[in-house]
């Protein structure tokens, strides 16, 4: 216990900038890996799996000053992290269900401890609006989580996208959930079972609704601390 204590005490100066360096690593993750290498090659699995790790270990620093959390997100990224990497020694489809399902429920766990930074009291900072973002595109990659498992366990859940050929290809997903949640619905993608229909919906519904829930939020923090934190990082 007093182990933990200490490391959290050492993990404190490293909260005051790991919004900023969780969305400096999403950016990396969904925008410029996919954009410099192949989703499916050796070394574009290596990048996003690197990425993915230091995404949760971020996680953790976040959330060492909160007992409760730190514990949650701690066994999980564990978890995840353990099941990601072994998943180069036993690529099988069900190894990709189960890595999926450990990822999503870490990143779900993230995106609380984010939400509560994001949304929680205090001065309005760069590393706030930082998170702001951040929140919002790890609200992408859960999606496109969630996409590629139903597609997994439900076959022909989306018309125009298979894993017929390349299972491993994560990155339509990201595709198709930047699309659904920015509501642009190109049409190339097209959610057919229920579940995946749900899951578009709700993700389009919170792609309207969180900009302006996050700009009354920041506004209202504002005004509240009459305009004290705006430049403090």
């Amino acid at each position: 216990m007093a182990y933990v204590q200490r490391w959290r005490d050492r993990a404190a100066p490293l909260r005051h900038g790991s919004m900023i360096a969780l969305l400096v690593l999403f950016v990396m993750m969904v925008f410029v890996v996919p954009f410099v290498t192949a989703s499916t090659s050796v070394a574009g699995r290596i990048l996003q799996d690197v990425l993915l790790s230091l995404i949760l270990l971020n996680g953790l620093i976040t959330a060492t000053d909160r007992s409760g959390e730190f514990a949650l997100i701690s066994l999980a990224a564990l978890v995840a992290l353990v099941v990601v990497w072994a998943g180069w020694l036993l690529p099988t489809v069900l190894t990709l269900a189960i890595r999926d399902e450990a990822t999503l429920l870490a990143l779900v766990l993230l995106g609380m401890v984010v939400g509560m930074r994001v949304f929680g009291p205090g001065a309005v900072t760069r590393d706030r609006i930082a998170g702001a973002v951040a929140l919002y595109i790890l609200v992408g990659v859960v999606w496109a989580d969630a996409y590629y498992l139903v597609s997994l366990y439900v076959p022909g859940a989306f018309a125009g996208a298979t894993h017929s050929e390349i299972p491993e290809n994560h990155s339509i997903w990201i595709y198709f959930s930047f699309v659904t949640l920015t509501t642009v619905g190109y049409g190339d993608i097209t959610p057919v079972a229920p579940a995946a229909r749900s899951l578009s919906n709700l993700e389009a519904l919170i792609g309207q609704l969180y900009p302006a829930i996050v700009l009354a939020r920041l506004v209202s923090l504002q005004v509240a601390g009459g305009g004290s934190g705006t430049n403090k990082s």
